[in-house]
């Protein structure tokens, strides 16, 4: 997920990417974890949270939720903003050492700063949860971008194929958050992977080769454009490379987030595309839900449960205070939308239910905190 200024971070193919995001789990050994287990009583505990930036709504909904819902489990969370700025964050993360928390959790937005932020968790001898961006040192909670760039894949290209859209008549264009680097835009770039396998005549790459500088892949077989992390800087950048395209062909459309895909979505349009276009979102903001209902250009729409991840990150946090080993990655509840299934999980724009647990977030539920908040698939939805 990209971090916007601005909202900030089929049923037949649905059901394929349920199974194919369920089976995303990674097994592996905790980042340090404790070798013995406990079970400290939650009033015992106090947590130290980074905030991504708490002047961003869905941000802010994720930090109100940390604080709100520890204090109905009886954990004190202290709240910091890191107002995603690199200095900001490392100066919390010093504040936060001299809180002594049992746990430090933490959601830094910028690469370059990580590294250090670990260091003086790691110094303190205190043990960290990293949130979104990957923290050295840190246990890790997180959506797979990966997966939503493949999971829009799944469901775009046969759309496309049945069309005859290919590598001949059809341009990807991909609307990335270049600063936010690798793992937050690795949506865009599977999704250009995937569909080069899936579609004919386009340039197959791997996914390495695609890095926030690459501009073009195979001519015009993909454009890659920096949106800025907001609706107006992927307009003006789109708006920029709309010469670079056959005016004859197709667009496969996909961004890091839903407003990096809106504004690219808008500047194609404008240009004369209309009906040429297929696309989706990533995040299940109000824009992108929208798109998804109404437009029949946008096909899907990678939900993110974002306004539900408290209660997963503290279930995280709690695990990690008693020494529970955890997987490399816990996955954060997602899945991808279609105009068929959008209204199993979404009332308007409130989540009205939550996909089961994977493999590598199961154990999340021994705690009895994200069943007390939400209602998930296969543990406690009717």
């Amino acid at each position: 997920m990209g971090h916007n200024k601005r909202v900030r971070c089929g049923m037949g193919a649905a059901a394929a990417l349920l199974v194919l995001l369920v089976a995303f789990a990674v097994a592996g050994s905790a980042v340090g974890a404790r070798a013995r287990t406990s079970n400290i009583p939650l009033n015992k505990l106090t947590f130290t949270f980074g905030s991504a930036d708490d002047a961003i709504g869905i941000f802010k909904t994720v930090g109100d939720g940390m604080v709100a819902d520890g204090k109905q489990l009886g954990i004190s969370v202290t709240r910091f903003d890191n107002n995603l700025d690199g200095p900001t964050a490392l100066r919390n993360a010093g504040l936060m050492v001299q809180d002594k928390p049992t746990v430090a959790i933490d959601w830094n937005t910028v690469v370059g700063v990580g590294n250090a932020v670990g260091a003086t968790f790691t110094r303190a001898h205190i043990p960290c949860l990293a949130v979104n961006q990957q923290i050295k040192g840190c246990h890790w909670f997180n959506l797979s971008n990966e997966m939503m760039g493949l999971g829009a894949a799944h469901v775009i290209d046969p759309i496309a194929k049945a069309r005859g859209w290919n590598g001949h008549n059809t341009t990807i264009v991909m609307s990335i958050a270049a600063a936010n680097g690798r793992e937050v835009n690795n949506g865009p770039r599977y999704f250009y992977v995937s569909t080069a396998k899936a579609l004919p005549f386009f340039k197959q790459v791997t996914p390495e080769s695609i890095g926030p500088e690459t501009t073009t892949i195979g001519g015009t077989n993909g454009i890659q454009i920096d949106c800025k992390s907001t609706i107006d800087g992927a307009y003006t950048a789109t708006k920029n490379i709309i010469p670079e395209i056959p005016k004859g062909n197709n667009i496969l459309l996909y961004g890091s987030d839903d407003d990096c895909g809106q504004g690219s979505y808008n500047a194609l349009k404008q240009a004369g595309f209309g009906n040429r276009i297929l696309t989706g979102g990533l995040g299940a903001a109000p824009n992108g839900m929208q798109e998804l209902r109404t437009d029949p250009n946008w096909v899907v729409e990678g939900a993110l449960f974002l306004t539900n991840w408290a209660p997963y990150i503290l279930s995280e946090a709690v695990a990690i205070a008693n020494g529970q080993s955890t997987p490399p990655l816990t996955a954060a509840p997602q899945v991808m939308l279609t105009k068929q299934n959008v209204n199993k999980y979404y009332t308007g724009n409130n989540v009205k239910e939550l996909p089961p647990l994977a493999n590598n977030n199961q154990y999340l539920a021994k705690y009895g905190i994200i069943q007390k908040f939400g209602k998930i698939q296969g543990l406690n939805a009717k």
